[in-house]
């Protein structure tokens, strides 16, 4: 039985480069920092500003390499799944400093 391993990565560079397209036309045209760009092209989605801002960079990158926007979030989206811990039901440990200070007095 096979292990499972990770998705091939893309290359997004190559695809973008075919195209003719530098990275500093689309931080111009879109207003997203290069390094953005340049760390969606490597897949480094650890280092995108969170939540809507991350599916909106990668929107609009995708748009403007002319590259299916759906696979790439669906990429992003299998990639910040595996980085987010699963949450557990167990009640917050509060330290008993912390927890004086958070109890309402009587």
């Amino acid at each position: 039985m096979r292990g499972t391993t990770s998705p091939r990565p893309m290359d997004l560079t190559g695809w973008r480069q075919e195209k003719g397209i530098s990275l500093s036309a689309i931080a111009e045209d879109t207003k997203i920092n290069q390094r953005y760009l340049e760390d969606i092209e490597r897949e480094k989605f650890r280092s995108l500003p969170g939540g809507a801002y991350a599916l909106g960079y990668i929107r609009q990158y995708a748009q403007a390499i002319q590259y299916d926007a759906d696979r790439l979030l669906e990429r992003y989206r299998a990639s910040v799944s595996e980085l987010t811990p699963q949450t557990s039901l167990e009640p917050v440990k509060w330290p008993i400093r912390l927890w004086r200070r958070i109890r309402p007095l009587k």
